[in-house]
């Protein structure tokens, strides 16, 4: 017997009998929730069995004694015979216990609690432990979406009533649901603790999956969080009391938030792509690149990376127990030379970008490729903290923008832009990928608090500015066809600007609403039409142009004040049309005469002049087209047919006048400069191509290669900022990759 923390209201027939119930649910909504998560545990259960073989063979070769190898043995062949009656009675007790919303939850024991103390066999006891330890580590691991899904249960509690409570869906609920599937299961209680074990290591680690699925059926129903919903879980370390949370001094405020959960949930592909990686730069070919203010020893010569003892296994070990000590609560016990708080705010980092709704999950890998090799780079300088501009925090930054683009582009990228885009991260993988034993020898500095404090707001402000790039070439877009519009004609200055402050910004939504195919694009440049037409000289009356240009302005109008425009930019933006209006009226050049017959008189307008084209000259189309293109930070891939090498570069400036375009290397200090004719040249010959599956790129690269320009092409020469040519590098420290 032993002492057991027991509540003294719960007993053994309680849980029964609360399996047994089958509250009905009147709730459509509720109904759908549970009948979701019902067939989604189910499906995990049904997986869990599936891989149970292997996991228990394995564990079965590593026991250490006999009984502990037939124990494994004999649990996976019991795992065979009762699965089926283990997921279906999982399934009636998962729905009794999610139906039952309107009951109360039972009264939890508690360790602290010493009034509830009572005496119990020591297997109860163990299988309490069991459950209770599967319980906060579902808690703390899925804190995130679980918080969100209270809080719109709590929401939906509001709306509906029905008593639907927040905690309805709660990861106890649902433990003791498979509590109560193995009540009856005639196994001996050593057994029944590894299949336990095995629910777990296989279940409880993808209770997200069930959460998420919950949280999106919710929102599909218009069911948002409620801001006082529930507070996130409380932490290991919290429920044992003051004295505990005294213990964890040394954490830093910032770290009680962190929830290592998504950086974890691709720790496999980030292992597996940092060994392959690895693997490619200890070959005698591979290619590394010395960062600015790294030191050069780092990246050291390939044999000394494969024959190191300590290697990037241990290394992301180490990283993942630092990141469970932060996520409970603890001071992590961490090698002297890996300072936690650097890996917990590279953590962060990465936790930032995987719960940003617009990256789609096809796309976290490829991102969960960068972890290592960023925490590395991160461990070896520390002003990856301190410098927005540091080369790797810079180019993480850029590539999750990068990845932000392929996720919500709406036609699958060609497969020649994913092979560019993937080739990319590979090429940053390897500039990064510096030898941990080296790393450790360094002994990192450790940030303090105040540069932990301004590296994640910087972070933040940067996530407040993403798609700058996007919104920049929507207004170089927009700009563009209204030139095309107004063509070669000289319109009065008031009208330029209201072209300009007023449609401009009209179809800058109306494009990132619709496209440039929207009804509300096109309803908007039919009034720009409208507009540049009633400036022309026509027949008919004063009063009858008049009352055309009275319904323009009425127009206009309406749809600048759809858009957010006040009373007094309004009357500032119409007043330039107004004017030219009231020329046109004074300088009008009209013959008035008597009718020989009816004697009334008419009026009479001479033919108007030709007007002038509406049509761009080729120079102006493509310093348009390039505009679009060339938006600062834009991200191209440029041939080199003389080294038969691709570089990976970003654009830093086009200057039409000087039909000029500047590009940086994607990390390095380095730069092209070329003729921006030269390069339409590249582009439509294919040595040049942009890594950005916009349509808009697309058909702005279909419509250079129509233009009449001189064609030709530029010797790509790499220069210092201030355009010095750069010393050619040594062989092996070259990161672009040769065909």
């Amino acid at each position: 017997m032993s002492l057991q923390a027991q509540a003294t209201v719960g007993s053994e027939a309680a849980p029964r009998k609360a399996a047994g119930a089958t509250g009905k649910v009147s709730n459509p909504i509720v109904s759908a929730l549970y009948e979701m998560a019902v067939s989604v545990l189910g499906e995990q259960l049904r997986e869990m069995f599936d891989k149970a073989d292997d996991i228990l063979f394995d564990s079965a070769e590593k026991a250490r004694a006999g009984d502990e190898q037939r124990l494994y043995l004999d649990t996976m062949r019991i795992v065979r015979v009762q699965r089926a009656k283990i997921i279906s009675a999982f399934q009636e007790s998962l729905r009794a216990a999610l139906s039952g919303i309107g009951q109360d939850e039972e009264d939890r024991s508690h360790l602290d609690d010493m009034s509830q103390w009572s005496l119990q066999d020591g297997d109860a006891l163990e299988e309490r432990i069991a459950v209770t330890s599967m319980e906060s580590k579902a808690a703390s691991l899925h804190a995130h979406e679980l918080v969100e899904l209270q809080r719109r249960l709590a929401r939906l509690a509001d709306l509906a009533g029905d008593g639907v409570s927040p905690e309805s869906m709660a990861p106890a609920r649902i433990i003791r649901a498979f509590q109560n599937s193995m009540r009856d299961l005639p196994v001996e209680f050593p057994i029944k603790l590894v299949i336990y074990k095995l629910f777990d290591r296989v279940v409880i680690a993808r209770l997200s999956e069930v959460f998420v699925g919950a949280n999106q059926l919710l929102a599909v129903h218009g069911i948002e969080p409620r801001i006082d919903g529930p507070s996130p879980p409380r932490k290991a370390s919290e429920s044992l009391g003051r004295s505990a949370l005294q213990s964890a001094a040394g954490v830093p405020a910032w770290a009680s938030g962190l929830d290592p959960s998504t950086f974890s949930a691709f720790a496999a592909p980030m292992s597996a792509a940092a060994s392959s990686v690895g693997g490619a730069m200890n070959s005698p070919a591979a290619a590394q690149v010395s960062l600015p203010g790294m030191p050069a020893h780092w990246v050291g010569p390939p044999a000394a990376a494969m024959g190191s003892a300590y290697g990037d296994a241990m290394l992301a070990h180490e990283i993942a127990q630092i990141l469970g000590a932060y996520a409970q609560g603890r001071v992590p016990q961490a090698p002297r030379w890996l300072p936690p708080q650097n890996v917990a705010l590279v953590a962060r980092m990465f936790d930032g970008f995987y719960r940003d709704a617009r990256l789609p999950d096809h796309l976290k890998p490829m991102l969960a490729r960068l972890q290592l090799p960023v925490m590395k780079a991160a461990l070896a300088d520390r002003r990856f903290f301190a410098d927005p501009q540091h080369p790797a925090r810079r180019t993480v930054n850029d590539l999750f923008e990068m990845l932000l683009q392929f996720g919500t582009a709406e036609a699958a990228p060609q497969p020649q832009m994913v092979n560019e885009l993937q080739g990319l991260i590979d090429s940053v993988c390897k500039s990064f990928d510096l030898d941990p034993e080296k790393l450790r020898a360094s002994q990192a500095e450790p940030v303090d608090e105040r540069l932990a404090d301004g590296f994640l707001r910087e972070q933040e402000e940067l996530r407040q500015k993403k798609n700058r790039a996007r919104v920049e070439r929507v207004r170089r877009i927009v700009s563009h066809e209204l030139k095309r519009r107004i063509g070669e004609r000289r319109l009065p200055p008031g009208v330029m600007r209201l072209m300009l402050s007023g449609f401009g910004p009209l179809l800058c939504l109306d494009y990132i609403r619709n496209g440039i195919d929207g009804a509300s694009w096109t309803q908007t440049m039919q009034l720009v039409d409208r507009v540049i037409d009633s400036l022309q000289p026509r027949r008919g009356s004063t009063a009858e142009r008049a009352a055309v240009e009275a319904e323009i302005v009425a127009s206009i109008s309406r749809r600048l004040a759809n858009i957010g425009f006040s009373d007094s930019r309004l009357e500032e933006l119409l007043s330039g049309l107004l004017q030219a209006y009231l020329d046109l009226a004074d300088h009008d050049d009209e013959a008035v005469f008597e009718s020989a017959e009816t004697g009334q008189l008419r009026v009479s307008v001479p033919d108007a002049p030709p007007a002038a084209s509406l049509a761009l000259s080729p120079e102006k189309e493509l310093q348009g087209l390039l505009s679009i293109l060339l938006v600062p930070g834009g991200w191209f891939t440029v041939w080199e047919p003389a080294a038969q090498t691709k570089h990976w570069v970003r654009v830093k400036g086009y200057y039409p006048v000087q039909n000029a375009v500047m590009f940086g290397h994607y990390m390095e200090e380095r730069f092209l400069r070329m003729r921006a004719t030269a390069f339409a040249t590249d582009l439509i010959e294919g040595r040049a191509a942009p890594i950005d599956p916009s349509p808009e790129l697309q058909a702005a690269v279909a419509r250079i290669a129509e233009l009449p320009f001189e064609r030709g092409s530029d010797v790509l020469v790499w220069t210092s900022v201030d355009g010095k040519p750069v010393e050619a590098q040594a062989p092996g420290r070259t990161s672009d990759a040769r065909a």
